[in-house]
């Protein structure tokens, strides 16, 4: 590919239809703030902590020591304690009802994701399954959104390292964008078309899981990860994919450490249960600002193309 120094492009985003413009100057530009993370050594407030479970009603420990919780979120963004309703006329309103539950990754406050041992892991993909479940057994669920924020600019209010699951009444709107791609590609896989025509910005693969860097990628640094296997959600996935995508997870982490220093970041499960035409897969998004004027109008800005950064994910060990 020829170099375009100092004048990007505009490269659309195969799975949800946005473009992306890439614009190589803006790391250079000058700046009155600085983009660093805070790491929150002091516990003393933290919830999460050893001895202070009885601060939130927790569903399931897992080891003893607990090395794992699953527990309901006492800040919900959705409240299963309220009664489902819809108004509709010229103004819309419904209930903001929903489940919310959180895992606590681990009893360590400043833990790092890729340091936690692969069996733990396991355990907590075991736990999502099980909370993702207790959303769909409420048939008022349409749609359960697994992520992780972690750092200062990711939009988490704790460092304590932790996964929140939420189900909601409604399917998210990405998804929804999503699935209208796959019916313009005549409900073909588009993830398993984009494979062999992202040689180029592939990171990382094995006999049950595949990672690149997305040609139209949002984030600068930003990664999918997905089982090589057509399943929608994350009930289907067997053990052996489940490692595999712990692996992964683990090691684009570490590597993005090394590529970018401290940074804060998103994982998000993208899924859905009612379309089996959906291929399940794993976004990591590096987070090194928030959210300007461009992106508000839909329109995201990068400064690394995503074959640089499989080129430099590729030189570290």
């Amino acid at each position: 590919m020829s170099e375009i120094p100092f004048k990007g492009e505009i490269r659309r985003d195969y799975i949800t239809g946005s473009d992306v413009i890439f614009t190589f100057s803006r790391d250079i530009r000058p700046k009155d703030f600085k983009n660093e993370e805070i790491i929150y050594q002091n516990t003393d407030n933290c919830p999460f902590e050893y001895g202070k479970e009885p601060l939130n009603t927790t569903i399931k420990f897992v080891g003893k020591p607990w090395k794992l919780r699953l527990m309901y979120n006492k800040y919900p963004v959705v409240n299963e304690e309220i009664k489902p309703y819809i108004h509709k006329g010229f103004f819309t309103d419904y209930a903001n009802y929903g489940k919310s539950y959180v895992v606590i990754d681990t009893p360590h406050h400043t833990q790092k994701f890729y340091d936690i041992d692969d069996e733990t892991l396991q355990q907590w993909f075991e736990l999502l399954v099980e909370a993702e479940k207790k959303c769909y057994s409420d048939k008022n669920i349409k749609h359960v959104y697994v992520f992780k924020n972690s750092g200062s600019i990711s939009g988490g209010s704790l460092h304590h390292p932790h996964t929140q699951i939420i189900g909601f009444t409604f399917v998210l709107p990405v998804i929804k964008q999503e699935l209208r791609i796959i019916e313009k590609n005549n409900g073909g896989c588009i993830l398993e078309e984009a494979i062999p025509n992202e040689k180029e910005r592939m990171l990382l693969e094995d006999e049950n899981a595949i990672s690149f860097a997305p040609y139209g990628s949002m984030f600068k640094g930003m990664s999918v990860l997905l089982p090589k296997r057509h399943l929608n959600f994350i009930g289907k996935l067997k053990k052996e994919e489940i490692k595999s995508l712990i692996k992964f997870m683990k090691e684009i982490l570490r590597k993005n450490e090394r590529i970018f220093g401290g940074h804060s970041y998103n994982i998000t499960f993208h899924e859905t249960k009612t379309n089996d035409k959906f291929h399940f897969y794993i976004e990591i998004a590096p987070r090194f600002s928030n959210f300007g004027a461009m992106e508000l109008s839909g329109v995201y800005l990068n400064s690394l193309r995503p074959e640089e950064y499989a080129t430099k994910f590729k030189q570290i060990d």
